[in-house]
């Protein structure tokens, strides 16, 4: 909620917060004995550290655990930490600020904030930041209040914000979380996240597309931003886990809300050709860029289903070019049936796009068909590469040739007699077709 918050000067706010401090900490043991958490900050009150603090010890007045704060717009609660390099730790789902954080004072603070059970911590630098975390949609922007059991109304002020409205490149926002963040001095933001935040189905698992998005009052917009090396709350980042910082410190009051969002990443190569058809028993694909920035390869995929697909082969890339470049792979192996084909366009940085999907169909058993039939020396199998193994039956059932692995040579059929034979063949994908045969002298 963007609002103003005046001070005639911090010395002076310093001293008028501790005296509220003590003030409430006095009335803080009845508070303490209802379900609304195990310490809370009520409408219009304030209560400050002047210290770090622990939410698994307590401290400074608090309980261990839940710190309740009245979220109504116009009428907030609020729990400042007042001192330079200040620290909040042991936050979790059982112990945070459930309402809004005030920090003053200079260097990096990480807000213990959190909604109905759900820790969703962000991370500033400048003096004077507040603010709260919601574990709600968006779209409705609604939680619950804890002070009389019902909702509040949308918030912040401005709320709801509908995640179908988006700017530039952005893919899809996130209807996990969301946060009120204020102030008027620049600083960078970080967001956290947990496995709760389903950052792995808001990306399609790609964390290079992750960024924080602002709601700049019509739209959610992205904001350049980047994946820490090391999560602010340790560890390394990952789809379950991690934090994610701007790339330039902004005016936190710049924007209404701020979340997560999927981006839309620019192909890095510009495609215009991409053909696949079948010739005999192979399938030959083609493909033109026209232009190519930091590529590093195509990764060829093949499926059988266009669900579940596999890299066949992966081809390098021109990497940088504004000329037409042609490429072309010969897949010499189909599948029998329907051959669903991609390409993986991969950038030098690991980012990567697919293109459109193609299909080929090839008939069951074309290619493997023995010729020359009658035959008189060798039993010769076009597609040879893809047989396991052939054996060979006689008109009685008799096995007369087994485990044999054709090649270009053929089978040597010279020392049987003419007559009419079953040859059964095993494919290496298990498929099994079998041929009647005339051998003649």
């Amino acid at each position: 909620m963007k609002q103003n918050y005046t001070t005639s000067s911090r010395k002076g706010w310093i001293s008028q917060a501790a005296l509220t401090a003590l003030l409430l900490v006095g009335n803080l043991a009845q508070a303490q004995e209802g379900s609304q958490g195990n310490t809370t900050i009520f409408g219009g009150a304030q209560m400050t550290f002047f210290s770090n603090h622990n939410f698994v010890t307590g401290g400074g007045g608090a309980q261990p655990g839940v710190i309740l704060t009245e979220r109504a717009a116009g009428n907030f609660g609020v729990l400042n930490f007042a001192g330079d390099n200040l620290s909040s730790t042991g936050a979790s789902d059982a112990g945070y600020v459930d309402g809004y954080v005030r920090k003053y004072g200079v260097g990096q603070f990480v807000f213990p904030v959190g909604d109905n059970g759900f820790v969703g911590q962000f991370a500033a630098s400048a003096d004077g930041v507040m603010g709260a975390y919601f574990h709600a949609d968006a779209n409705t922007a609604v939680t619950s209040n804890l002070f009389t059991g019902t909702d509040y109304a949308a918030l912040p002020a401005g709320g709801p914000f509908a995640t179908s409205s988006m700017g530039t490149n952005v893919d899809v926002v996130s209807t996990v979380e969301y946060w009120d963040i204020d102030g008027a001095n620049a600083t960078p933001l970080t967001l956290t996240w947990d496995a709760g935040s389903a950052i792995g189905t808001l990306t399609n698992s790609q964390l290079n597309k992750l960024t924080i998005v602002g709601w700049n009052g019509t739209q959610w917009v992205a904001i350049p931003s980047k994946v820490d090396t090391t999560s602010v709350l340790g560890g390394s980042c990952d789809l379950t886990a991690g934090s994610i910082t701007t790339i330039s410190p902004l005016a936190p009051d710049t924007y209404t809300a701020y979340t997560f969002a999927s981006l839309v990443l620019p192909l890095p190569v510009t495609l215009t050709r991409f053909t696949a058809a079948a010739e005999s028993r192979t399938v030959v694909l083609n493909w033109s860029t026209t232009e190519e920035s930091n590529s590093d390869r195509f990764d060829i995929e093949r499926s059988n289903n266009g669900k579940q697909w596999g890299r066949i082969a992966s081809v390098a890339s021109q990497g940088d070019s504004k000329v037409l470049v042609n490429y072309s792979h010969v897949d010499a192996s189909p599948l029998a049936g329907q051959n669903f084909y991609r390409l993986k366009m991969v950038d030098l940085d690991g980012t990567f796009a697919y293109s459109t999907i193609r299909l080929v169909e090839i008939a069951a058993g074309s290619g493997l068909v023995p010729y020359p039939n009658p035959v008189v020396d060798k039993i010769l199998i076009r597609d040879h590469q893809l047989v396991k193994q052939a054996d060979l039956h006689n008109a009685s059932g008799v096995k007369v040739l087994a485990n044999q692995h054709p090649s270009s040579a053929g089978i040597d059929v010279t020392r049987l007699p003419q007559g009419i034979y079953v040859i059964t063949l095993t494919m290496f994908d298990g498929t099994i077709s079998t041929h009647k045969v005339v051998i003649t002298k």
